[in-house]
C-alpha cells in the first residue's frame, strides 16, 4: 500500500503535535516493511531517512491559513493522484474537501473547544465547530491519543467507537534520567537563569493549563517560608495578557522561559525538584510523561486523560485544591523517603508508554484500510 502523510507541520516551531508526527515517523521504518511512505513537507526540513520518499511542499505569499487550504484541496488532490496514495494519513484533522476512492487517517488529539469552550475564542470555535464535524465525515478512521479523548470524540461529536483508535503518545529516549555533572548544570543554569533549586512547568502558559493556579500555589509557599522557584517554560497562549503582570509582580519566584529547544528539555527536567501541571484539560499530557521518564516526582490535575497518563505515578489533585498541590510540594521537600518513592512510581509508570507498543496500532490500522 502507498501511504502519503501530511509533514507540513515539521517546518515551524516544534509543538505537542509537530512532535506527534516527528515519532511516528521516526518509529514507522523500524516496524513497516511493507508499506511505501510518501511524506509531503517543506524543503527546509531535511530528514535523512532513505526509507521514505519526499514531496516537496512549495512555500507561497499567501497567508499561512488561506495557502493552507488551497494546497490541501487545488494541490494536494493532483498528487496524491500522481503518486498513487491509497491512504492519506494526517496529524491534524484536516483532509481535502472533495472525496476520492482513496482512505483518510485522521488524528484528533482533543475536543478542547467542546470540553472547555471557556479558554478559546468565538472565532476559533466557530472554526473548529465547522472543521472538526466535515473532517470526521470524510475521514476512514480517526486516531486519538488516549482513552479519554476518545470518550470525549464520541460524546461531543457522536461518532462510533468502532471508528477510533487509541495510540498512546511516547516519548524520545533522550528523556531519562540523566547524570548531569556540575559544569554542565552551570552552563545551563546560566542560559536560562535557573536558579539552584526549582520546580518545573512545562507546557503553553494559557488559562486553560491554569497558570493562575500556580501563582496561587507560589503564593502558599511562600506564606510558609518555602522559598524555592517556579519555571514556566512555553509560549504565551490564550488569555496571557490577563495574567502576565501577576507573573511579573512574582519575578522572585517565578521565572517564565518562552522558548527552550528540544534538546535542552530533557536536562532542564532532570534539574528540577518536582513537576507541577494543574491543567484543567488534556487530550493526552506529554509533559507530565516527560517528566515521569526523567525521574521527577509529578503533581497534577485530577482529570481528562491526565489521570490516565499519570496514573500511579504521581499524585493527583482537583485543579483548585491549591492547597493541596502546595502542601505535598512542602512535604517532597521535606521527606527525602518520599520523595525518592515519587520518582521511583514516575520511572515505573511512564515505561507503560513505548513506541513498539503504539506505532504497531497505527500500523494496523492502515493495514485493516486496504
Amino acid at each position: 500500500m502507498r501511504i502519503g502523510i501530511d509533514a507540513r507541520l515539521l517546518s515551524g516551531n516544534m509543538t505537542g503535535i509537530s512532535r506527534y508526527l516527528w515519532n511516528v515517523i521516526k518509529y514507522i521504518p523500524e516496524f513497516d516493511k511493507k508499506n511505501k511512505y510518501f511524506l509531503y513537507l517543506q524543503d527546509e526540513v531535511v530528514l535523512k531517512n532513505s526509507f521514505y520518499n519526499y514531496v516537496n511542499v512549495p512555500k507561497s505569499k499567501l497567508p499561512k491559513q488561506v495557502y493552507s487550504h488551497y494546497w490541501l484541496n487545488f494541490v494536494l488532490p493532483k498528487s496524491l493522484e500522481k503518486n498513487k496514495i491509497d491512504l492519506f494519513f494526517t496529524p491534524y484533522i484536516l483532509v481535502p474537501v472533495k472525496k476520492s476512492l482513496r482512505k483518510n487517517v485522521i488524528v484528533i488529539h482533543d475536543v478542547m473547544t467542546r470540553a472547555c469552550p471557556q479558554f478559546f475564542t468565538a472565532y476559533y470555535k466557530k472554526y473548529m465547530s465547522v472543521i472538526v464535524p466535515q473532517s470526521i465525515k470524510r475521514a476512514d478512521a480517526i486516531v486519538t491519543v488516549s482513552q479519554s479523548a476518545k470518550n470525549d470524540i464520541v460524546k461531543f461529536y457522536g461518532v462510533l467507537p468502532d471508528k477510533i483508535t487509541v495510540t498512546h503518545l511516547w516519548t524520545d529516549d533522550n528523556y531519562r534520567p540523566l547524570d548531569i555533572d556540575r559544569e554542565e548544570r552551570i552552563v545551563l543554569m546560566k542560559k536560562y537563569d535557573l536558579p539552584e533549586k526549582f520546580i518545573l512547568y512545562v507546557g503553553a502558559i494559557e488559562e486553560r493549563k491554569n497558570i493562575p493556579g500556580i501563582l496561587k500555589i507560589s503564593d502558599i509557599l511562600k506564606s510558609n517560608n518555602i522559598d524555592i522557584k517556579i519555571v514556566l517554560i512555553g509560549a504565551k497562549g490564550f488569555g496571557f495578557d490577563r495574567f502576565k503582570d501577576e507573573i511579573i509582580k512574582r519575578k522572585d519566584r517565578v521565572l517564565h522561559i518562552d522558548y527552550v529547544p528540544e534538546q535542552d528539555l530533557p536536562f532542564i527536567y532532570n534539574l528540577a525538584k518536582i513537576f507541577l501541571f494543574p491543567s484543567f484539560y488534556e487530550g493526552f499530557g506529554l509533559p507530565p510523561l516527560e517528566a515521569m521518564k526523567c525521574g521527577l516526582p509529578v503533581l497534577a490535575g485530577k482529570n481528562s486523560s491526565v489521570i490516565e497518563v499519570v496514573g500511579e505515578g504521581g499524585l493527583l489533585y482537583d485543579v483548585e485544591a491549591y492547597k493541596s498541590f502546595a502542601d505535598s510540594i512542602i512535604s517532597l521537600l521535606n521527606d527525602e523517603h518520599k520523595y525518592f518513592n515519587m520518582k521511583h512510581r514516575a520511572i515505573k509508570q511512564s515505561e507503560n508508554f513505548k513506541p513498539e507498543n503504539e506505532i504497531v496500532k497505527l500500523i494496523n490500522l492502515f493495514n485493516t484500510l486496504k
